[in-house]
């Protein structure tokens, strides 16, 4: 397991904003390489060439994803705003786990309510990320609130002029969530 998140967490190198990604997962994660490309070349970093094939891999790499969750669908029933889902994810999460996802069915519908690192070619905290969403939302980033389990995503969010909340599904209730919603005003 160490060698795997080795593979993929190294520094990107002469990639501002791409910190701890190694470059093959980052270039993986904005589309640069298609996902039996990266499935072959991660093999080859990490020997293992002829152990697994991609449908196992495949399955694998997507599993990581923890199931629905039904509250928080619940909450952004509630709430009137368009909305739009921001996004690192690779060709193979969109294609195996974003499409079939409910919450992402309910919520993000259209192709163009989904900002993803693949289609963008970059990934957040990469400030170009931000501004292609913005754009699509067709909003300025002070009338703009993101969600984000990774505080320094968040941080890069506000750096460059949006609001944010820090939410992690897995460590936060949606008590907590509603609370800090209903607590959140938007400047005028």
């Amino acid at each position: 397991m160490a060698e795997i998140e080795a593979a993929l967490r190294k520094k990107a190198v002469g990639r501002k904003g791409y910190e701890g990604y190694s470059p093959l997962f980052a270039s993986f994660e904005c589309g640069e390489i298609g996902s039996m490309n990266f499935f072959h070349a991660l093999s080859a970093v990490l020997g293992c060439s002829m152990r697994t094939d991609y449908n196992t891999f495949a399955r694998l790499w997507v599993n990581i994803f923890d199931g629905e969750n039904a509250d928080l669908d619940k909450l952004l029933l509630e709430l009137p705003q368009k909305k739009y889902l921001l996004s690192n994810a690779n060709a193979l999460v969109n294609e195996r786990y974003i499409a079939h996802c409910a919450i992402v069915r309910n919520h993000f519908p259209l192709y163009e309510q989904r900002i993803l690192s693949c289609n963008v070619g970059a990934i957040k905290p990469n400030p170009f990320i931000y501004k292609a969403a913005w754009a699509r939302a067709d909003v300025k980033p002070e009338q703009s609130l993101f969600l984000d389990d990774i505080p320094e995503n968040i941080e890069a969010w506000r750096a460059e002029g949006g609001h944010g909340i820090v939410y992690h599904a897995g460590k936060h209730s949606i008590k907590e969530l509603r609370k800090k919603l209903r607590t959140f005003e938007m400047p005028a």
